[in-house]
């Protein structure tokens, strides 16, 4: 299908530069002669225009389009020497059916005007033709070598932010930089016994002059009651 629409751009490209080509020729004549009038035994102005952009060089059309087509396609991946490559062999393909045509008509123009008539058509005429439409040719295909080769949108697709071509809302969020790390559980203060862990002061100096630390090492323990018990009544 690629190869197809590469060969239909080159050579349509090339039939409407011909086309406005002879247009403003025609264009030009026409404000000194009729555009319809036949003078002599030629054809008029509008038989020639027809004649000369689309009956004369049409096999080089179809030939030029055939090898584009089939035999040296415009691929969108192929470099552009490549394509301007097989744009010169297209061109000569297209050479070569116009001197295939040529040997018809130069064999019945041989009857009335000698052999002359046959080389004209079969190797001055197809030259002339030939090299300039093969120069325009490697425009054409140029021209379809870049339109194949174009980016493709896709419209059901959205366009991601950051992406070229695509424009950031004025409201977005950009994303982060810096991903967060593992959340680690927050540790609930433990709950003691009272008097466990808690420095107070001592008044009596019995046990380093805080409550709730322990007595020093080789320090003796005060009796529990060093009054004695209640007196009894």
């Amino acid at each position: 299908m690629n190869n197809t629409a590469g060969a239909l751009i080159a050579v349509v490209s090339l039939v409407l530069v011909e086309f406005v080509s002879g247009i403003v020729g025609l264009i030009g004549t026409s404000l000194v002669v009729s555009p319809f009038a036949h003078y002599g035994t030629g054809a008029s102005l509008v038989g020639s225009f027809i004649a000369s952009v689309f009956l004369a060089p049409f096999p080089f059309y179809a030939g030029a389009f055939l090898a584009l087509a089939f035999l040296t396609p415009i691929a969108r991946r192929s470099p552009l020497p490549t394509v301007l490559l097989r744009a010169v062999l297209a061109g000569a393909a297209g050479t070569i059916a116009l001197a295939l045509v040529g040997v018809f008509t130069g064999a019945f123009g041989a009857i009335t005007s000698g052999g002359s008539r046959l080389v004209i058509d079969v190797v001055t005429n197809p030259l002339r033709n030939g090299v300039p439409f093969t120069v325009m040719l490697l425009a054409s295909a140029t021209a379809a070598w870049l339109w194949l080769g174009r980016p493709r949108r896709n419209r059901n697709a959205t366009p991601a932010s950051g992406l070229p071509g695509t424009v950031r809302p004025a409201d977005a969020v950009p994303p982060a930089t810096v991903q967060p790390g593992p959340q680690q559980p927050s540790q609930q203060p433990q709950q003691r016994p009272y008097g466990q862990g808690l420095v107070q002061p001592d008044p009596h100096g019995q046990y380093g002059g805080q409550y709730g630390a322990q007595p020093r090492p080789g320090q003796q323990q005060p009796p529990a009651a060093p009054w004695g018990g209640p007196a009894p009544r």
